[in-house]
């Protein structure tokens, strides 16, 4: 898995929803600004996590997203799946018809414990882990 900038700006505007809950809104410009990033950008990938069940949006003044989940219970892996994110360590991992080696590779099995051990990393890490983690 190559981490992307929609994956890492979705983390980051995540947590920091997660990290607000209970406050007014946040709008996507106001996320963009702080970690100065690309506004539009954002604003697409809250969509994203709005449609996928993540956060809820609140139009007019004072609106902005809101996150909609207990952070405790939302891990890293489920974010990355709802922005759509590949998280194969290697495209060979699931069967790839054009690999010449996939019956023979000496490295195949090794490559899936990687996949299995670093999904179930992503798994295990739940938002308000990395929240809490931050604040030491």
């Amino acid at each position: 898995m190559q981490v992307t900038k929609k994956a890492g700006y979705g983390l980051i505007a995540s947590l920091e929803l997660a990290a607000n809950i209970g406050r007014d809104p946040v709008s996507a410009s106001a996320i963009a600004e702080k970690y100065r990033l690309p506004p539009p950008f954002v604003g697409k990938i809250l969509h994203q996590l709005k449609n996928a069940g993540f956060v809820s949006a609140q139009q007019g003044r004072g609106g902005g997203y809101t996150f909609s989940k207990d952070p405790s219970e939302v891990s890293l892996r489920q974010v990355l799946e709802a922005l759509g994110e590949s998280l194969d360590l290697v495209s060979c991992i699931n069967v790839n018809p054009d690999c010449l080696l996939a019956s023979v590779c000496p490295t195949k099995t090794m490559w899936k414990t990687l996949d299995k051990k670093f999904k179930g990393l992503l798994e295990s890490l739940s938002l308000s882990e990395i929240i809490a983690a931050d604040r030491e």
